[in-house]
């Protein structure tokens, strides 16, 4: 390589093509185990404006990439590497061991071995193998803020499908979880966390929320919930072998707080009633509508597409299934429900679903539930999911058969499913018997 002046890190290879090459700073050395940058510009004249555009460009995202280390954001790329030295040790027949455990641990054979490996054909070994077969690469730290980004990138696959908001919904308790912790504990690397810390976090929960801000331990065990799970994805992902600080923590003595079905009578002689619900947009109209008599949850019914909507069959229904707006809760919530009574006549109003609301059930929710609220629709401790209660009371009041309830709520069985199940006219036939009747 020729060193020119033009700029400071200009290079020309033998070949006549420019490089930008420039020594790795050593405390950044240390996370990347590298020891230069070294990128082709793509061109030969140093004097062409192409020159300086590519010069430039590659100066600023080298800057740009040390200066994220350096912050503390290079966690990633140091993961990378290290699980590269992993997988070359591995391809040369050896288990990747930190060089102070061969050093204190080896046997004489394993490390004669390892030695042998590097100098063997010497030359034709890269830096990297030769740091991989001595475990010269540094395991970086994960701090729990870190481990909760690798966490989110590990749960790529059981985010596929879902829309923004069901995304940020699955998001925040994870964010707000770690942020908690951070606050009462510190941001400390996993392996440092340990089991009293997880027990002080515990504490500020029994102490300083339950019972003042929050009124139950539900929230708490969540959130310990979460710190569990990303502890245990991490550590398993990467092979740490951490002891999990927070395995079998929860705070006992409190009853989960049970969603109350809104009676029949309620429904056909209060909540109902067109005069009650007249001034309510027409979608959210139709969507408590298409919920009281389908039992849907409401993400399920806001995120129907035109084709899910089959008015047109001897027997008019509509089809759960996952779709470009939302995914669904579960794999059994993939199902077919017959439309009667109000669910029928909401959706012959709405035949290409709910744009309004369409993959912002949050949004319906929350709109729904306050107007129901403000205008006294709702009966006390009830929410708009008590629609689904009902629901599953009036399959029972009926005696509709197990299977039929399950398949209907999008529930599992507790005995394995054989054949194709109940037919749609089947359950039409038990959905007509709780058909509600507004009067």
């Amino acid at each position: 390589m020729e060193k020119l002046t033009r700029w400071p890190y200009l290079f020309r290879h033998n070949n006549g093509t420019l490089y930008y090459l420039r020594r790795v700073p050593t405390d950044v050395g240390k996370l990347i185990r590298e020891r230069q940058f070294r990128r082709s510009l793509k061109v030969r004249d140093e004097r062409s404006p192409d020159a300086k555009s590519s010069y430039d460009a590659t100066h600023g995202q080298v800057e740009t990439f040390i200066a994220d280390l350096r912050n503390g954001n290079g966690a990633e790329h140091a993961r990378a590497v290290y699980d590269r030295a992993g997988a070359l040790a591995r391809r040369r027949g050896f288990t990747y061991r930190p060089m102070n455990e061969l050093v204190e641990n080896a046997t004489v054979d394993e490390l004669v071995e390892r030695l042998a490996a590097v100098e063997k054909k010497v030359a034709d070994r890269s830096n990297r193998e030769v740091d991989a077969i001595m475990g010269a690469v540094t395991e970086p730290v994960f701090t729990l803020s870190k481990a909760l980004d690798r966490f989110i990138a590990l749960s790529r696959n059981d985010l596929r499908g879902k829309n923004e908001s069901q995304r940020r919904r699955w998001r925040n308790p994870l964010q707000l979880a770690v942020q908690n912790f951070i606050d009462v504990v510190d941001d400390r690397s996993l392996a440092d966390i340990t089991r009293n810390d997880a027990l002080a976090f515990r504490d500020w929960w029994v102490n300083d929320r339950i019972g003042k801000d929050v009124k139950t331990s539900n929230a708490a065990n969540k959130e310990l919930m979460h710190l569990r799970k990303i502890f245990r994805t991490i550590s398993d992902a990467h092979r740490l072998n951490l002891e999990n600080p927070f395995s079998g923590l929860n705070i006992t003595g409190d009853e989960k707080v049970r969603r109350l079905p809104i009676s029949r009578e309620h429904l056909e002689t209060i909540m109902l009633l067109e005069t009650a619900l007249a001034k309510l947009n027409a979608e959210a109209r139709g969507i408590i509508l298409a919920m009281a008599d389908t039992g849907a949850r409401i993400n399920e019914i806001a995120g129907l597409e035109a084709d899910d909507i089959l008015l047109e069959q001897t027997t008019p229904h509509i089809v759960i299934r996952a779709n470009s707006l939302r995914s669904l809760k579960t794999r059994h919530s993939h199902r077919v429900i017959p439309l009667v009574g109000v669910a029928l006549r909401a959706l012959q109003d709405n035949p290409k679903g709910f744009p309004r609301y369409a993959g912002k059930n949050a949004s319906a929710s929350s709109a729904i539930n306050k107007f129901l609220r403000e205008n006294n629709l709702l009966p006390d401790g009830c929410t708009l999911y008590g629609l689904r209660h009902s629901f599953q009371d009036r399959l029972i009041e009926v005696e509709a058969p197990e299977r039929i309830q399950a398949d209907l709520m999008g529930h599992k069985t507790l005995r394995p499913k054989y054949g194709k199940g109940p037919s749609l006219e089947q359950m039409h036939t038990w959905l007509l018997k709780t058909a509600l009747a507004p009067r």
